[in-house]
């Protein structure tokens, strides 16, 4: 199964079907890890579309503040002010939908998790210090693998419970991760467990340790060089993963799309 791995949309369309226009034929299924809605100019045409494409949906804490379920106290005041622009621009329907999103759940042998798994809401894991908490969640819950999103970054963390390491990466396009954690490749013994190695693009992990995945963000990343700027031109980045569950092989992705319209419609709506 070739899962397509999205999170962080914000409500920017144009980004959402640039990424499903180009891995047509690279998936078989889709999951979403939460925050459709904020901060871009499109939330009711990314929620219909989220829906209609994606065999699981996890919520965010913008999906939960624009459907009425959480307060709007935590939110920096750009975010605040996108989610008050949202709300009113929502059907009854979308704001119910969103409130009942969950924040995490399993899915196969992984765990889906919009932020940190141990605080899904607010919780971002972006240090090793992030990871270790995490990581002890995870143990409890007998977990070796979690996908989560909300920081925006493309990032990975892979533990090294033998050694006693935790090695922290930055998810550059191409990067392939070999998580062995979800299939055949589990369970091929190939090499002792727990070694971790590198090879050119590729990092691999047995299955006697644990990992985290982050795909980046869809609609508006944060890190360098991906993050928009005017300054740039017309074209914006979109993030995303593919996820092969027979291989355990974990893919870095990013697509370039025309962000001018967007730009734009938000600069006109004062969103930023």
């Amino acid at each position: 199964m070739r899962i397509l791995v999205v999170s962080d949309i914000h409500a920017n369309l144009a980004a959402l079907e640039a990424v499903l226009e180009k891995t047509q034929g690279d998936r078989d299924e889709i999951v979403c890890l939460g925050d459709l809605v904020g901060y871009g100019p499109d939330p009711r045409e990314c929620i219909a579309r989220v829906k209609e494409v994606c065999a699981l949906i996890l919520g965010g804490n913008h999906d939960l503040a624009a459907g009425g379920a959480i307060g709007l106290a935590n939110f920096a005041d750009h975010s605040r002010a996108a989610i008050e622009w949202t709300i009113p621009r929502l059907s009854p329907e979308d704001r119910e939908y969103l409130s009942k999103l969950p924040l995490k759940t399993g899915y196969r042998d992984l765990l889906l998790s919009h932020g940190n798994p141990r605080d899904p809401l607010w919780g971002y894991i972006f240090s090793q210090y992030d990871a270790e908490t995490a990581f002890s969640f995870m143990e409890s819950s007998a977990v070796i693998c979690c996908f989560f999103g909300h920081t925006h970054v493309p990032s990975f963390f892979l533990e090294s419970r033998e050694q006693g390491s935790c090695l922290v990466g930055y998810g550059e396009p191409d990067l392939i991760i070999e998580t062995h954690g979800t299939s055949s490749a589990a369970s091929r013994g190939e090499k002792p467990q727990g070694e971790l190695r590198e090879e050119g693009p590729l990092r691999e992990l047995h299955r006697n340790n644990r990992v985290l995945l982050n795909p980046g963000s869809v609609g508006f990343p944060r890190n360098e060089p991906d993050a928009y700027s005017p300054r740039r031109g017309r074209y914006g980045a979109a993030r995303y993963a593919l996820f092969d569950t027979e291989s355990g092989i974990w893919q870095f992705k990013r697509i370039e799309y025309d962000m001018q319209d967007t730009a734009k419609r938000m600069k006109q709506q004062g969103l930023r």
